[in-house]
């Protein structure tokens, strides 16, 4: 029996579902100062886009540039968003990670008493651990103070400088740490994400941190992503996850097509973060600018990104999608 041309048979039983949480941006005023009255709005914009909930004071968030007083007052601003609106089906997982343990585990403490879905933690990135021993040691200490939440370990290696293999360190939280949940990932290495994949066999979240291999991840088995471009393409995604399950594959790779052009204007900036909340405003979503060390978006290239932009799928999509 000869198969139709660009299409994928793929029966009830094996169609897939995605969880997607938005890593949220933190809207900041012209002088650096955050804006907490953008806060309700942004929670809105997750709604709307269909995000499963959110990736808080991550690297998108600009953490590494927040006080601690801050990354708390912004947990408690949209855990109150999500009680306001009776959503306590939208997941808010927070980051905690820190150059200082100790304010870590008072992040991740006041994360639970908050309620929120799940902490999670990079590696200690100025004294970074030297063995793997070192940093489950630094993981255990964490998570155990907010024992009764998922904790998940966040694995950025190009800018922690922290980079194990996944896999083993698996191996050893499973055992080691009784509220390990699983893994945040934004490490290029595939090959030892698979393996991460099959140990885990969906008792285990694993969420993958690299937006632009979306696909190729979630037709080999992974299910749950976190990113930033999520805030303003999700529906490209969502697309693409319908069109696998109705086997459609040459939509599929259009609509891969669609997402890659935008991935190499922002990628091309390298000022991702920044052209991020860029894009946003474009789209009616202020999230201000970034602060310092970050660099801003000036208004001659703001102006030369949007034209870019307009040769994409990007704003007729979103038009189509309002």
């Amino acid at each position: 029996m000869k198969a139709q041309a660009n299409t994928i048979k793929i029966n009830q039983a094996e169609k897939r579902t995605t969880e997607i949480l938005f890593a949220v941006f933190t809207p900041f005023h012209e002088d650096g100062s955050i804006n907490w009255l953008r806060i309700p709005d942004l929670f809105q914009h997750c709604v709307k886009s269909g995000a499963n909930g959110i990736f808080l004071n991550g690297t998108t968030g600009e953490f590494a540039s927040l006080t601690i007083t801050e990354r708390l007052k912004l947990v408690e601003a949209w855990i109150s968003c999500r009680e306001d609106n009776h959503a306590s089906d939208f997941k808010i997982v927070v980051h905690v990670g820190s150059a200082n343990l100790q304010e870590a585990a008072e992040m991740a403490k006041h994360a639970q008493e908050l309620g929120a879905s799940g902490v999670a933690m990079v590696a200690s990135f100025y004294y970074r651990p030297k063995s793997l021993a070192a940093l489950m040691e630094q993981c255990q200490y964490v998570a155990a103070a907010a024992s009764n939440i998922p904790f998940y370990y966040y694995n950025i290696p190009s800018f922690t400088g922290v980079n194990f293999p996944l896999i083993d360190f698996f191996e050893m939280a499973v055992e080691q740490i009784p509220n390990f949940a699983g893994m945040k990932n934004s490490s290029s290495d595939m090959v030892d994400h698979q393996h991460c994949i099959h140990f885990a066999k969906e008792k285990y979240a694993l969420y993958w941190g690299i937006d632009e291999a979306f696909m190729m991840l979630f037709s080999a088995g992974n299910k749950r992503f976190v990113g930033s471009t999520y805030n303003y393409m999700n529906f490209i995604y969502t697309s693409m996850v319908e069109a696998y399950n109705q086997g459609d594959w040459q939509t599929v790779l259009s609509l891969e097509a669609d997402a890659d052009a935008i991935h190499r204007i922002v990628l091309s900036s390298n000022n991702g973060i920044a052209v991020g909340k860029e894009i946003m405003r474009f789209m009616g979503v202020d999230c201000g600018q970034v602060r310092m060390p970050l660099k801003k978006v000036s208004k001659a290239d703001s102006e030369i990104l949007f034209h870019k932009l307009q040769t994409t799928a990007l704003f007729s999509q979103i038009l189509v999608n309002q």
